[in-house]
Order: C-alpha cells, then sequence, then structure tokens
C-alpha cells in the first residue's frame, strides 16, 4: 500500500503554472488590455511580479484559446438545444461591419464585428426634437467567414434576447454578407441603410461631376443632404438622375451610374424620413467605435502584426472585457483548465473541478497553507506549486493506494 500526495494547486483548485490564480488573471486581463511589454511593466510595478514579455504573451494567449473553445462550445450548444436566454428587450438595434488587421506575413484579415444595443426616444426640449438614444452596448467580433460569422454570433445575440426582443432594427451598409448576417438571424429586423453611407454615394455623384474642392459641390451636397434626410429617396434619386443626363459623355459616367444604381436598389433602407417618424436610428455609430474599442485599441497599435491563429483568442478575452463580463468569463476559463488539467479528479467530484467552488479548505486554509508552500520553496529554491503535501485538515487528504 502506498500514499498518493495531491499537489497544493490541484487542492487549491489552483491553475497550473508558476502562478496564483490572480497572479494569471492579472496577467491574462492585463495581456488583453496592453500591449505585452505595457503589460510587463505594469506587473512589475502594480504586483511585484517579474513575468517576462514572452510569458505575458503565452499566458494570455493560452486563456485566450480557452475562451476561444468555450464559445465555439456555446454555439454548437444552441444549435443544439436551441436559444435560451431570459432577456426580453423592447427595441433592440444591431449595427455590423468588418475592419481589417495586418497578420506578421503582410497579409491582412477581416475582423467582422456586430454591436448590439437598445435604444429608446426622448423628447429634447432644448433642440426642440425627438432624439434617438442607444445604450447597453455589446460586441462579438471574429475574424470568420461570413457564413462561420453568423452561426458563432448567435452567442451574443442569445445573451441579448434578439429572439425576444418586440422591435430589431439593423443599421448597416448594404454589403451582400450583411443582408445574409441579417437573413440568419431575423428576417423580420427592419433594415436600415446607415445614412453617412448613403451620403458618401451621393457625394461620388457631385464630386465626380463639379470637383470635390469647389463652392458648387459644397452647396450642392449640402442641399442633397438635407434633402435626403426629410424628404422621400424618390425625389433625391430623381434628381441624381437628372444631373446624370446632363453629363453623359463624363469620362467617369460608369462611377456616376452605379452610384445611382447602388442607391436604386436599396430604395426601402434609404427611406430616411419614414425612419424619423417611427424614432428608429439612421446610423451605424456604434459599431464603428466597436472597431476601434474591441479590436483596434489592442491590435492595430503602431507597428502590431498578428500571427492568424492569436486573432480569435485575443477577441474572446477582449469581447470579455468590452462587453463588462470579465468576471463570469474568467470564472468559466479557470473552470475548464482545472477540469483538463485534473480530469480524473474532476470526473470523480465535478463540484470541486472549478476553482471556484473549492470544498476542501476555507479561504483562511488557503492563505495559511499557500503561505506555507512559499516558504518552503524559499528553502528549496522551486517553484512552491511543485511541492507536494499531505495537509492537517478537517478531512483526510492521505489516500491508500
Amino acid at each position: 500500500m502506498g500514499q498518493r500526495f495531491f499537489p497544493l494547486d490541484e487542492v487549491l483548485g489552483l491553475l497550473p503554472g508558476r502562478y496564483t490564480p490572480q497572479v494569471q488573471e492579472a496577467i491574462t486581463r492585463l495581456g488583453s488590455r496592453l500591449s505585452y511589454g505595457e503589460a510587463q511593466e505594469e506587473l512589475v510595478l502594480l504586483w511585484k511580479v517579474a513575468v517576462s514579455e514572452s510569458g505575458t504573451r503565452q499566458v494570455t494567449l493560452r486563456h485566450g484559446q480557452v475562451a476561444n473553445t468555450l464559445i465555439e462550445e456555446k454555439v454548437a450548444q444552441l444549435e443544439t438545444d436551441g436559444m435560451t436566454a431570459t432577456a426580453q428587450p423592447e427595441q433592440i438595434v444591431i449595427c455590423t461591419d468588418g475592419a481589417m488587421v495586418q497578420l506578421t506575413n503582410g497579409e491582412w484579415r477581416e475582423v467582422k464585428t456586430v454591436a448590439f444595443g437598445e435604444f429608446d426616444s426622448r423628447w429634447d426640449a432644448k433642440q426642440k426634437k425627438v432624439i434617438t438614444q442607444t445604450a447597453q452596448i455589446s460586441y462579438f467580433s471574429r475574424v470568420a467567414t461570413a457564413e462561420a460569422f453568423s452561426r458563432e454570433a448567435l452567442v451574443e445575440w442569445d445573451r441579448r434576447g434578439g429572439d425576444k426582443a418586440r422591435t430589431v432594427v439593423a443599421v448597416q451598409d448594404g454589403a451582400i454578407w450583411i443582408q445574409s448576417f441579417l437573413d440568419y438571424h431575423c428576417p423580420r429586423a427592419i433594415r436600415v441603410i446607415d445614412f453617412a453611407h448613403a451620403q458618401a454615394y451621393v457625394a461620388t455623384v457631385g464630386r465626380t461631376i463639379y470637383g470635390s474642392d469647389t463652392d458648387t459641390f459644397s452647396q450642392w451636397y449640402a442641399r442633397m443632404s438635407r434633402q435626403l434626410g426629410h424628404q422621400p429617396p424618390q425625389r433625391t434619386l430623381a434628381e441624381l438622375r437628372f444631373l446624370q443626363r446632363q453629363h453623359l459623355d463624363h469620362p467617369e459616367a460608369e462611377s456616376i451610374e452605379l452610384a445611382i444604381r447602388y442607391l436604386e436598389k436599396r430604395l426601402p433602407m434609404i427611406d430616411y424620413p419614414h425612419f424619423r417618424r417611427q424614432q428608429i436610428p439612421i446610423g451605424s455609430g456604434i459599431v464603428e467605435s466597436g472597431h476601434k474599442v474591441v479590436m483596434q485599441k489592442r491590435m492595430k497599435q503602431a507597428g502590431m502584426r498578428w500571427a492568424e491563429a492569436n486573432l480569435n483568442p485575443m477577441l474572446a478575452l477582449r469581447m470579455a472585457l468590452c462587453n463588462r463580463r470579465w468576471q463570469t468569463s474568467w470564472r468559466e476559463i479557470q473552470a475548464r483548465v482545472c477540469q483538463e488539467t485534473y480530469p480524473k479528479q474532476a470526473k470523480q467530484n465535478p463540484k470541486t473541478a472549478t476553482a471556484s467552488q473549492p470544498e476542501v479548505f476555507t479561504e483562511a486554509d488557503c492563505q495559511r497553507l499557500t503561505a506555507l508552500a512559499e516558504q518552503l520553496a524559499k528553502r528549496k529554491k522551486q517553484p512552491w506549486q511543485n511541492n507536494r503535501w499531505v495537509f492537517p485538515h478537517r478531512g483526510p487528504l492521505l489516500h491508500q493506494n
């Protein structure tokens, strides 16, 4: 009969590695907020922990890969079990777009992002008009094909209660993949072309004919923008066609035709007077700012390039931060790491598999044993997590084989 001793990190429900769970969380959180070099400096200053830049990267991305895997598993579960959301928003707006990030090999990849928000309208006495405000904004970002992105966004769509919303408004550009995204999630959504996007096509016609830096163009564009926002879209398109017929021999006639045709094909989605009367948003600013908040702030700093395999893991951590769901996400990451590290113990006692619910020790026990382990580690000059123990406590840890 032999004696089997539990590793200290297993007994305390700790994450494997050289650092305590608190330090590993700090490394991961800082590594997903700052560049790895900046995160390393903050760790030394705030936690008095000397971690190399490569070590910061490894810890951050290891947990990011777990977060990414959890997202994929949640998608599969939703497809199998159906939607489980309890949220019941009255009016929800979704805005979808893409932005580019550079890879280490010089190529570029599109990070697709969808922003969710709940909107409401109120009367602004100072401006003497109805103001539409969007609040409770959250994001979902991935590097994926259009089809895969639509499928994976089920996670955030379900959490926000998209299927239970009374009104769903989708404000975006007219890209085909975005329309397919809406067909997948909510065919009944009220579809609106972002007003600034429609203005850009009107401006294309005017710049081509009048020149971009002329007073004639500036005055014409200001008048057409007001007209587009407050008059039926047919009136604006009729005037654009009339202007086109006056310049049939223009050398860039094809550009004029493409701009007008783009708006004509999306006539119901540019009826801004109707949308204003319905008091629904006509701008996609929440996804434009979403690119900056989720991806660009961390992943497009000066000189940054990314390995393609690291994009989605980092985006998974960024979503946890930007959606203010860090604590929930970290508990899930921590539990999964412990479960994968100690599968036999997790199978024997699933409740002790999660680091958030250790049942062997009280918090005071954990603090006392951790301090004792650190003291012993100094004597032996080795990481304290590698020490194997038999501790006195309320129940036996010494197992007989």
